[in-house]
């Protein structure tokens, strides 16, 4: 049967065991436990205050890229302007030249315009002088002058017709 001095001698066994456990095993897995907490504690703290430094840091990063942005922006409207004066400017200075060309070009053709009314009028005269020559040289009658005053015409027609082509 149990024995009072066995069970006290268990309840002592079991006492010197949980206090030997305790110190030996229990207390070293405790502060392992933690160190190792700690450890984590400090590394969470860690991780926030690296993530605190990257939302900066993004922060910073977007800021640049929105004022290079702008700035390209900037420098793109600043192309497109100079581009457009230059553009204006050429288109200007070709429509200077293009009527420098036309007013050169109406003058030529007034000039030769000019020319062509002299020839003919000199040829005209020339024809004139040749039937008053024929008109005073023959002293014919109405029929002879009818048939120089159509050869006349006919050469003034000609003469025209070759100052034409």
């Amino acid at each position: 049967m149990l024995r009072l001095d066995g069970i006290v001698f268990t309840l002592i066994n079991l006492l010197i065991l949980y206090a030997a456990l305790r110190h030996f095993l229990i207390g070293p897995i405790q502060s392992v436990l933690e160190q190792r907490k700690q450890m984590i504690d400090g590394q969470f703290a860690s991780a926030a205050g690296k993530e605190e430094q990257a939302m900066q840091l993004k922060g910073q990063y977007e800021g640049l890229l929105a004022d290079a942005k702008g700035e390209s922006r900037r420098i793109l409207e600043d192309s497109r302007q100079r581009a457009q004066r230059e553009y204006e400017s050429r288109v200007m200075e070709a429509e200077k030249q293009a009527g420098h060309i036309v007013d050169k070009a109406r003058k030529d053709v007034e000039l030769e315009k000019q020319r062509t009314l002299d020839g003919m009028q000199k040829q005209v005269a020339q024809v004139a002088m040749a039937a008053a020559e024929k008109i005073l040289s023959e002293n014919a009658g109405s029929v002879a002058n009818r048939s120089i005053y159509d050869s006349y015409i006919a050469g003034a027609g000609e003469a025209h017709e070759a100052d034409s082509n």
